[in-house]
Formats: structure tokens, sequence, C-alpha cells
């Protein structure tokens, strides 16, 4: 690793290409107005002896005093853990691959003095972790020991949505139950890490300058730093071994150094003040950077790549991939797509792409803005085209697309009528998605059908108004027909509710409970039939924005009045009213009626017609109380329509549990769907502290749980797993 500084300046012009050093231009930082939540502490060891009378005298002791915040927080430590040489050796990436880094020394990372700076850098003045909030105590033991639980009176959900804390140990988790032998590999999960970072700052209090701690806080549940999580499970032997990493560390002192965090790109944050000027918007352009842990990537981990093993994937929902050491966790190093392909431009990503096991592609889209629409570039990855290749661009509104279905011939863009406003502008120019996005209750949803095989947009379908995250599943019925399957909400309340104003004062959520969703089963009928027809009407969305109305756009947004979906410049133009109307139309019915999100099917029915559908979901009591989340894990079936099983303990909150199938074991071994465990990390609140739940899919009985000895915050991120033979 390159001795780089460790203090990079947070606002940058001319950025060079991530993947090569350079020198970097400091801008000075800009002062704001925004509110933050500040407590005055007098610093004992300075000393003011005179009033400050003008403002050169005033600079002078900012500067000083500054300077002694960076000598304290140069104290340097070194973390040195690493995993068994038996375990490293089980890596062979491929040569040549574009998300290959060209060298990968775990144990050079536990001796950077650039780390260690990092680390330490993160300490007070009496050596603790400088994140407030945190509800894990110091893991620094191996196996863990066991320590007295006093239960806590408070017993909500709100303990998960603090910050947690990290150790670079690997941990031996003592097991209640018995895993089964098949299960043997690592299970990686991703979620928030860091919502609040104190930082220190010089105030003047009665004409004297003081030191006040001051806090930034990020304002949605999307946007907390992230927590890395590897599980290493071994069946024949029944043990589990826990290691965990806070992945974000030198942003970390970047929001520490300049008072907040500006975006550096579209999506960059989905609803939280940055505590900066509007004008670090024009600073800020690029997506790239050169810091391997200077980009949050906390949207979804992944095992692997085609064409690359070894290496462990965190993703956001920008334009970024963040590579992992997948022993340590440390972070390698950031790159966007475009870096991978030229071809695959764009500034915003999906944080959910999608694997074809047939044919060993790994499917996403990239997201680039133009004056008057977006372009979505589909393209693949796979052993064979290890670079990669475009499969079509699809010309559709801006939209926020959390998820994508796919099928053996199809891929399924769905664009749900939460678009951007302000033509676009806001978004560009990096505001968070929920002050650049407005949803249009009058506006379809959009279903885009793009053949695989032709690497052509084919036709688009219409439905009613709504919005959604996950997609559950899609599959082709043999009649020429596709259905899609996705969690729906009525509108985009349930983005507004996940902001750590409601998450954290369940009292104050608007509305009082947590908006429901249901489970819809779209049909996309007679796909040729429609094809032809789209075709030659040449149906298409319209332009609904013109230059005139996105100079004017500009011009409101550096003004900072905020759009109304009533405004010119936000809603459709008159004469888009009722150009879907020749559009073929989506039908839907429910499938599964109670509330039910992070949906999970087993893999190998992914793209194939189920039976079963798993996620998280509400027990009897959550379900009619007011600010809840989600503290069950159920199971429905699709055929009936109903929820067969389900798992629930007191007080407990589960993050995503993801299905693990039973391998096959020999030729005359024949698996039923539901033939596999759940895994999930629990949130048990009365005792302030989490740990592994592992579920019988069949009847979502408890197969093992293992007590982490820490409090893990709860997920809304996508996690993976690789198994061993």
């Amino acid at each position: 690793m390159s001795d780089n500084k460790t203090d990079d300046p947070t606002f940058t012009v001319g950025e060079e290409h991530p993947l090569t050093s350079s020198s970097q231009e400091e801008v000075q930082e800009h002062e704001t107005t925004a509110t933050t939540t500040m407590e005055k502490t007098v610093d004992p060891d300075q000393e003011v002896e005179k009033k400050v009378d003008n403002n050169s005298e005033k600079k002078e002791l900012f500067k000083l005093a500054d300077r002694d915040d960076d000598d304290k927080r140069s104290i340097s430590s070194k973390s040195s853990s690493s995993d068994s040489d038996d375990e490293k050796s089980e890596i062979k990436p491929a040569a040549n691959h574009p998300l290959q880094s060209s060298q990968l020394d775990v144990n050079s990372y536990s001796n950077d003095q650039q780390w260690s700076q990092q680390e330490s850098s993160l300490l007070d003045d009496q050596g603790q972790p400088n994140l407030i909030g945190s509800n894990t105590q110091s893991l620094s033991t191996t196996p863990t020991q066991e320590r007295e639980i006093q239960l806590d009176s408070d017993t909500s959900h709100t303990k998960g949505f603090y910050n947690a804390g990290d150790s670079g140990e690997i941990l031996d988790l003592k097991i209640d139950g018995q895993l089964p032998e098949w299960l043997t590999g690592e299970h990686y999960t991703i979620g928030p890490g860091t919502y609040d970072v104190r930082y220190m700052r010089k105030i003047e209090v009665d004409g004297y300058l003081q030191s006040a701690t001051a806090t930034f806080s990020f304002g949605h549940w999307f946007d907390a730093l992230p927590l890395v999580n590897r599980f290493d499970l071994n069946g024949k032997r029944n043990t589990i071994t826990y290691r965990n990493r806070l992945t974000s560390r030198r942003l970390i002192e970047k929001i520490r150094d300049h008072h907040g965090y500006a975006a550096r790109h579209p999506a960059g944050l989905f609803k939280t003040d940055s505590n900066q000027t509007i004008f670090t918007k024009f600073l800020k352009s690029a997506p790239k950077t050169t810091k391997p842990d200077g980009e949050p990537c906390g949207a979804r981990i992944l095992a692997g790549i085609p064409g690359i093993d070894g290496r462990l994937f965190a993703q956001n929902h920008a334009n970024h991939i963040q590579e992992l050491d997948p022993f340590d966790l440390k972070p390698t190093r950031v790159l966007c797509w475009d870096e991978v392909n030229p071809a695959f431009k764009g500034y915003s990503s999906c944080p959910n792409g999608q694997y074809d096991p047939q044919t060993g592609e790994y499917i996403n889209f990239t997201m680039e803005i133009g004056y008057q629409s977006t372009a979505y570039n589909f393209f693949s990855l796979s052993e064979r085209e290890p670079k990669g290749k475009i499969i079509t661009s699809v010309t559709a509104p801006t939209g926020y697309v959390h998820s994508f279905s796919l099928t053996p011939k199809y891929i399924v863009l769905v664009v749900f009528p939460l678009l951007a406003n302000s033509a676009a502008v806001r978004y560009a120019w990096n505001e968070s998605v929920l002050d650049s996005f407005s949803f249009y209750p009058n506006e379809p949803t959009l279903f885009y059908v793009i053949s695989r095989d032709k690497g052509q947009h084919l036709v688009t379908y219409r439905s009613d108004a709504c919005f959604g995250f996950n997609h559950v599943n899609a599959y082709e019925d043999g009649r020429d027909n596709i259905n899609v399957d996705i969690v729906c909400y009525r509108d985009d309340t349930i983005a507004h509710q996940l902001t750590m104003q409601s998450l954290r004062n369940p009292a104050e959520m608007k509305p009082s409970r947590l908006a429901p969703s249901e489970v819809r089963r779209y049909v996309l009928s007679s796909i040729d039939e429609e094809t032809i027809s789209f075709m030659a009407n040449n149906s298409m969305f319209p332009t609904t924005t013109s230059v005139t109305s996105r100079i004017s756009s500009i011009w409101g947004y550096v003004r900072g009045s905020t759009p109304q979906i009533n405004d010119v410049e936000s809603s459709p133009a008159p004469a888009a009213a009722g150009w879907y109307s020749t559009l073929p139309v989506a039908s839907y019915g429910k499938i599964v009626q109670p509330s039910i999100e992070l949906p999970q099917v087993n893999p190998l029915y992914k793209m194939h017609n189920y039976k079963y559908l798993y996620g998280l979901g509400f027990s009897a009591a959550s379900s009619i109380g007011d600010g809840t989340v989600w503290d069950a894990i159920v199971k429905a079936d699709v055929e009936t329509k109903s929820v067969v099983a389900s798992w629930h303990e007191e007080n407990c909150y589960p993050s995503e549990a993801v299905f693990i199938p039973r391998p096959v074991q020999d030729a005359n071994d024949e698996l039923r769907e539901d033939d596999g465990v759940l895994v999930s990390i629990v949130m048990d609140s009365a005792r302030a502290t989490s740990f592994l739940l592992v579920l019988d899919a069949s009847s979502l009985e408890v197969v093992a749980k293992a007590e982490l000895g820490m409090l893990v915050p709860i997920s809304f991120a996508r996690g993976s797993y690789k198994l061993r033979s």
C-alpha cells in the first residue's frame, strides 16, 4: 500500500483517477449555519488569558487550537490480527480480471502506518473511540467470555440505531444447539456501524475562545457508515468464529475535520443534512476516490464476482464497489463501474445486481443522467467476459431503483413514480435522494422488458402508482407471460419513516405505524404480441423537461427554494397527460397480505416458479403497535397466500434472514424447496446484545444460536454466503 497522507481533504478540485496516486489541492472548508447538537466543554489544556479584540487575533487563536487538536489525533496504534494460513491458502484469484487487485497482502495492512494513524485518529483524548452512542463493549478476548446480563427496562428497537464498535480479533462464539454438518463456509453481512461522529470546534463565549464538542449525525437508516460482519461456520465441528470491522474510517476522520459530509455524487445520501454549504456541490462532481475507506459502501455485500474468487465486494446506491480483504475485512480499494469497463458509464448504480447461476453472469446497470432523460445501461460480467459487456441501454424517467428482476430470457426494470424533481438538477448536484425525488401518485409504475439474447428493449407495460424497495422473484410461465413478484407499498411513506428521527423516537413516527406492504404478483402477458404492437407504435415515455425549465430549476435550486409537486418545473408537462394510455397493462394480484420486507426465496428457485417466500414480518403485538419495526421472521406459501410459519422472541429484532440451501449429497439425493436454513443477526433489546440465529427453513424452529457478546445495529442491507465442500 502506498504511503498516502491521512489528512485527505473533503473538498477537492480536479481529482485524479482513483487508482493512481497524486497530490490533491486542498480547498478551504466552508462554514455553515446548520444546526448541530453541541455540548460546551472547557478545554483544560488551553487557557485564554485575554479577550479577542479583532478578527486577526481570532484567526490566529483558531489556527493554534486546530494545531493542538491535530497533535492530539496524531497518536498511532497498530492492530495485528489475521486468520489461519490454511484459510488463506484457499484463495485462487483469476489473473487479469478488472476487479483483481495487483497485490493483496493481508500482513501489510497490519504494519501500515497509514492504517494505524487512521485508527488512532478515531480516539478521543482519553484513548476511547470517538464515536458517540455506541452500544457495544470492547471485544478483547478469544473465545468470548460469558458475562452477566442486566435486563434493560427499555426493550424497544431504538438501541439498534446507534453506533457500534468493531474488533480486529477473531472470536470463538459459544453455540447453543447443533449446526447441520453440511453448513460449512462463510456468511457475510453488512449494515450500519456509525450514525454519529463527534468533533471538536472552537467557539467564542463571553469574548473567550473555548473548545466545544459537536455531533454530526446521519439522518437516515440507509446513510449510516457500514459495519461488515464475517461468520465462519463449521457444521462438522459445530463451531462459529466471528469478526467485524468498520470500513469507512477515513471518511469518519474527514467528517470530524470538516464538521459534516457532502456527498461527491448522486445517490450518495438518502436523507441527511450535510452540514455544508451549497457551494460544495459545485466543487464536488466526480464520483471517484483514491482512498479504500473513503466511500460508504453499505447497501450490499458480495462474496465474489464472476471471474474472480477470494475477494469480498461491498456496494452502495451510487456507482462504487469497495474491495475488502475477505479475512480481516480491511478495505483494499474503491473503484467505479466505468473503471471495470469504460462503457459502464453513469454516476449511479443499483446496489442489488442479479446473478444467473445457469449462465454464470452477474447483471447490473448504471444510470447516466441526461438533460431530458436517463439512460439505464445494463451490463453483464462473466468468466467468459471478465471485463463485461453492455447488454442494452434503456431510456426512462429518472427514478429511484433499488432492485430489478431477472428471468432466463428477460430483464425487467421497474420504475416507480418516485421520480427526480427540479428537472433532476438537485439529484445531479448530489442532494439527498428524498430531497431531490418526489412521489407522483397520478403517474404509472412502468415495467421495461429487455431481451437478454437480443440485447434490446422490447416493450413497456404500465400499472398503478406504487413504491417498492425489493423484488422477490420473477419467472416465465411457458405461455409467453412473465410473473414479477415485488414487495409493494401504496406510496413512498415508508422511505420517509426510516429516518433517524422516527426510528430513534418511535412516538414521533408519522404516520404512527410503519407503512404496510403487500407482495404483489404482476403479470406481463403476451410478450411477443405486445412487442410487435409496441414497436409499431414506437411508444416511449415523453420528454417532459426542456432546457428552459432546467435552467429555471438550476436558478431555483441556487436560491434554495424547494419545488412542490404542483410546481411547473417539477410536474409532468400538460402534453404528457395520458401519454401512457397506449401501453399494455400489467395486471396484478396479492399473493401475501401481511407486511413482509427483505424477502428471500431458495436461491435455487430464483427465476423459476416457487412456493415459499421468507422475510421479516411483525409479531401479533407489534403489528398493532405504534412506531414499531419488524420483529419476526416469517415463511409464506404463495400458492395458498398464507403465512405458514414464523419465529419471534420477545424484545428481539432480526436483520435480513438469508436462505442457505442444503447442498446435494449425491445423485439420489432429492431436495425440497424449503430444505435449508435461514441465518440472521438478531438484536436482543432487553439484554442490549445480539446473537446469530440459525433456523430450519422448513419449520422455522431454532437450530442454533450463538451469542456475539456485543450489540450489532439492525440492518436493511443484503448479505451473502459462500459454502465450502
